[in-house]
């Protein structure tokens, strides 16, 4: 297991052509279909990746903070972007170009290796999040993935969480429709398990969120 934030220091950042970006919120590192030319990483900031189905369906893969990287199609040779890369808080970005990654990596095994940990990671991610989609119903879902999610929001003074998400936001990040979304949304927040306003939700307690999905699964599995 790698220190990302040291690793990135000492391997990336130094690299030829690494360039520092400040974006506002709502713009866009990249876009799906377009040549991935660069590796990104956060300094601060929240990033949304998005990446569209068939029709007008989205899916929402991920949400990546401060520390993390993206954009590893990158590392593949004539490689489009897989997904979008969106703000959803103003962001601080280094845009790294993924030809000076490649050639240092090929006489560097230490960032070879720190690599591949990266894209296992987000791999693991990844199927996680396949899991719990498959595994369990809407309301769940959104307990699940509110609660691994809460950290990387804002902090507020009583000890809660702040995500910039829109209830279409959170729909697709569970694979459900907007509508179903919405309806568990607004029984949660009748419940005190979070509160919603325009586009954010607020969450004053992830363990409980947590709590009240496990408490629910035995429940049916009691019955």
């Amino acid at each position: 297991m790698y220190d990302q934030v040291a690793a990135v220091q000492a391997y990336l950042l130094p690299l030829p052509g690494t360039t520092r970006l400040t974006l506002r919120r709502k713009a866009e590192l990249y876009l799906q279909g377009q040549p991935a030319d660069a590796l990104y990483y956060i300094e601060r900031g929240l990033v949304k990746l998005d990446r569209a189905s068939e029709g007008e369906q989205c899916v929402t893969l991920n949400l990546c903070t401060a520390g993390e990287l993206l954009g590893e199609e990158s590392l593949m040779a004539r490689q489009n972007y897989l997904t979008q890369a969106e703000a959803l808080t103003p962001l601080v970005v280094y845009r790294i170009p993924s030809n000076q990654v490649l050639e240092a990596g090929s006489s560097n095994p230490q960032l070879g290796m720190f690599l591949v940990d990266t894209v296992l990671r987000r791999k693991q991610m990844l199927e996680r999040r396949l899991e719990l989609i498959a595994a369990h119903d809407v309301e769940r879902r959104i307990l699940l993935v509110l609660a691994d999610l809460a950290g990387r929001g804002e902090r507020d003074p009583e000890g809660g969480y702040s995500l910039p998400l829109t209830q279409r936001d959170v729909a697709n990040l569970i694979g459900a429709t907007r509508e179903t979304t919405s309806l568990m949304l607004n029984q949660m927040e009748r419940n005190g398990l979070l509160s919603l306003s325009r586009g954010k939700v607020m969450i004053p307690s992830p363990s409980r969120l947590r709590d009240t999905a496990i408490a629910e699964m035995q429940h049916v599995d009691a019955n």
